[in-house]
């Protein structure tokens, strides 16, 4: 019986050594199969209250979903430990992420130490009113569009946010809005005129206007809803006398169809009933009121696009008004690279065809839209860099070099588009020169020791004085710090900021209230400087 005792208790014994590795925490077994559980709240950023029946999306090493309950709490289970992107969403609220142009969602590490997550939607907002005459009678089917003023990549943007018809009673309304800055517009459509025996043209109709009721979109009233408000906005029109204008197309392909455009005063595009016979080339525009109008008209001949404009001070009606459809302006743009040594060019990844740069025009018009350039092949099988499709008007441009390159200079005919706005003519074929050198210098830098405990900042070098050549933008973790090549030798204002969202970074004036917490640098060719930055909060300029 003894011996049966002992073997059983050796068995024993080499039992329990056996499993004691898996009960010491500091086993690497032991890590790699533990998880957590993370949980949170979601509340309403507006008011605070609990929003239940959200979803709870978790991104990491796995992928886990939960809806919240009625108290807004929600709890995911078995997920390892490390880092994860957790987001949110519900219909009639905005996430952070969305609020934030999609960039990241909140990070937060599972661990056994991790606290529970607060996690913030934003309500919807809405702008709605009414459009009445002077007696205050509704106008039935008028038109009414949007425009939204935001701030995309340093640069103020004016985005059309869709157009909406009035009902019978005059009311419209525009639903699942951000938080920003609106303009509204009323105005004419091209299915608002009731047809006329007879062919008879509409003797009088209403304007085009902006909210509070002027002509042009510089002189209205900004309309500012804030996160889940429902703002009313309602216009009173009086009906004015409206002409038609009539005229002749040329240079379009029997098989192509026109399309068309007329644009007000403020560049946005209006409508108005339209008629066009392709068989002989004439077209009618009816029931426009007074004012200044660009006519514009396209068409294509394969797959080169056609194009032609024409200016237009309604006054009365007008016959006789000829458009001649022709190639769409096409501007080359010619790289010339200065390297400190020539047999750079001929290594693996060079390639002349598609030299590091990029150039983007933008319109001094609020409204007229934005060019990039891009590259053309041509029929041999090379390439050449060119911007395509360019409507005469004025312009600034925004030229950004790659990797260890920058912008020497560049030019289009007389002007340097460094420094100066350009007119582009009808017909105007002048090729934008531009030279790049590599002899720039290299920053790096990280942040001072800050009082609140930020993740990211981001830091924005700004040419001085002020230049065409891009803002170099990076984003960085407070602790890792950032590297940025190809610098052109000159004066620099850094600034690191904790968030640059609605930052108009690209308008000097925008930054001029936070110069003095900016660190100034002189770089030299091929130099190498470190700086060490003050986070910059947005909003606490001077």
């Amino acid at each position: 019986m003894w011996q049966f005792r002992f073997v059983f208790l050796c068995v024993l014994c080499l039992a329990l050594v056996g499993f004691s590795p898996a009960q010491n925490d500091s086993s690497p077994f032991r890590k790699s199969s533990s998880t957590f559980t993370l949980s949170g709240t979601v509340v309403n950023s507006v008011t605070g209250e609990s929003i239940g029946r959200a979803l709870v999306r978790v991104s990491g090493v796995v992928q886990r979903t939960a809806f919240t309950d009625s108290e807004g709490r929600f709890q995911v289970d078995s997920l390892p430990a490390g880092s994860v992107d957790i987001g949110v969403q519900k219909p009639g609220y905005f996430s952070q992420q969305e609020l934030n142009g999609g960039r990241r969602n909140n990070l937060v590490t599972v661990s056994s130490e991790a606290g529970p997550v607060l996690l913030k939607l934003t309500p919807q907002s809405a702008i709605y009113g009414r459009v009445t005459d002077t007696a205050g009678q509704p106008i039935e089917q008028i038109t009414v569009r949007l425009t939204e003023r935001n701030v995309r990549q340093g640069r103020l943007r004016w985005d059309s946010r869709g157009s909406a018809q009035s009902d019978e009673d005059g009311r419209f309304r525009f639903a699942n809005l951000m938080p920003g800055t609106y303009y509204l517009a009323a105005g004419p459509g091209s299915d608002n005129v009731r047809l006329l025996a007879n062919n008879q043209k509409p003797k009088a109709g209403y304007p085009s206007l902006y909210y509070p009721g002027v002509q042009d979109l510089a002189s209205a009233s900004p309309i500012q809803p804030a996160a889940g408000q429902q703002m009313e906005v309602s216009f009173s029109m009086s009906a004015v006398p409206v002409y038609h204008v009539s005229g002749t197309v040329t240079g379009y392909l029997p098989d192509q169809g026109i399309g068309w455009q007329v644009l007000n005063q403020s560049g946005e595009q209006v409508s108005f009933p339209t008629r066009m016979r392709l068989d002989v080339g004439t077209f009618d525009l009816d029931a426009i009121p007074a004012g200044s109008y660009v006519l514009k008209a396209s068409s294509q001949a394969g797959d080169k696009p056609l194009r032609a404009e024409i200016s237009l001070n309604v006054t009365a009606n007008m016959d006789n008004v000829h458009l001649v459809l022709g190639p769409a302006l096409s501007i080359p743009v010619v790289v010339r690279v200065q390297p400190r040594d020539a047999s750079s060019l001929g290594r693996p990844g060079w390639n002349q065809q598609r030299p590091p740069v990029s150039l983007r025009l933008i319109p001094t018009e609020r409204l007229a839209r934005e060019l990039a350039s891009t590259f053309v092949q041509q029929s041999s099988g090379d390439e050449f860099m060119a911007l395509q499709d360019v409507e005469p008007g004025k312009y600034s441009a925004e030229v950004m070099a790659g990797g260890q390159w920058y912008v020497q200079s560049a030019e289009y005919g007389p002007a340097n588009l460094l420094s100066d706005n350009f007119m582009v003519g009808p017909g105007q074929a002048y090729p934008i020169e531009i030279v790049l050198r590599d002899d720039g210098a290299t920053l790096t830098g990280n942040l001072q020791s800050a009082s609140r405990n930020e993740t990211f900042a981001t830091v924005i070098v700004v040419p001085q004085p002020a230049s065409r050549r891009a803002a170099k933008v990076s984003q960085f973790g407070s602790q890792s710090g950032f590297t940025m090549n190809g610098l052109a030798p000159g004066d620099y204002l850094i600034f690191a900021f904790d968030r640059i969202d609605d930052l108009e970074y690209a308008n000097a004036d925008a930054l001029q209230s936070y110069a003095s917490q900016a660190t100034h640098v002189t770089l030299s060719p091929d130099q190498e400087m470190h700086v060490v930055l003050n986070l910059i909060h947005t909003g606490e300029g001077e």
